[in-house]
């Protein structure tokens, strides 16, 4: 799969947005709940009428296309700027998706309100993981579905997260790393409720006209990475190689230009 400039913060993963990625993942995870719930036909058949939320929705990437398909959507995110960006995006496509404000270890939403729940480089990002994963079971029904997208602590992102972290002071001790939730033991740890749990190795791929354009554009939309120039001062200079390095490394193309593939992991946990 393929990630344009205009996906590329958001679709990548690396930040919000409704791309490509979005509508893939939501392909996938639907048609499984519509196999859960034993409809027929295909379609939209199974998926009007389920109530979906997404966790840490950003400005729609997966909330505006389950919208699309049918879904009744929730879109949950703590940032205010994000969730307007969603409402005009939600409004221009002409659906109906409510925007909630608030935090993904505090959902607030009564116990069983939703058929899936589901996060696309979203809830990984909150601190307390197994906090993140109690809620999201909390709040999905007996026999609903939790569809989540995280990048691999051994692939493109992950190993960005790491060269990153070295310049940066160390988290508090009671925040996990986000790449953890890419890696399909934790997954398991995280939902000890679960009957089933579905992993697929998947790759978003990047192109852009060069590793240093795209540098440019990423560490300042990125939102890690601004706050990491604020803290770096004249430092900074020597992550943005650091992050070149990797990218550089990974780099696909032979032609002066950028072809990326960034590791991701779908876990599709059925709970009982």
């Amino acid at each position: 799969m393929e990630v344009s400039r205009e996906q590329s913060v958001a679709g990548a993963g690396q930040g919000h947005g409704e791309g490509s990625l979005g509508r893939r993942e939501l392909r996938r995870t639907l048609p499984a709940h519509r196999a859960r719930r034993g409809a027929g036909g295909g379609g939209r058949a199974g998926v009007a009428g389920a109530a979906v939320l997404d966790v840490a929705c950003g400005a729609g990437n997966a909330a505006l296309p389950a919208a699309r398909a049918g879904a009744t959507v929730t879109g949950l995110d703590l940032v205010p700027a994000l969730l307007d960006a969603g409402r005009k995006k939600a409004a221009d496509a002409g659906v109906e998706i409510t925007w909630v404000e608030g935090d993904a270890e505090a959902l607030p939403f009564d116990d069983d309100s939703f058929d899936v729940v589901f996060s696309t480089f979203g809830h990984m990002f909150a601190p307390r993981h197994d906090v993140v994963a109690a809620e999201m079971a909390r709040v999905t029904r007996p026999g609903g579905l939790i569809a989540i997208c995280c990048w691999t602590p051994e692939g493109t992102v992950g190993e960005v997260f790491a060269t990153s972290a070295s310049f940066l002071p160390p988290p508090p001790p009671f925040a996990s790393p986000p790449v953890l939730w890419g890696t399909r033991d934790h997954v398991r740890a995280m939902f000890p409720s679960a009957t089933d749990v579905e992993f697929t190795e998947l790759t978003a791929t990047v192109e852009w006209g060069s590793p240093e354009d795209f540098a440019d554009y990423f560490l300042t939309n990125f939102p890690m990475m601004v706050v990491a120039a604020r803290m770096l001062g004249d430092r900074f200079a020597d992550l943005r190689a650091a992050v070149l390095d990797v990218w550089r490394r990974r780099n696909e193309a032979h032609d002066g230009t950028l072809v990326l593939p960034q590791e991701y992991l779908q876990s599709l946990v059925r709970l009982g």
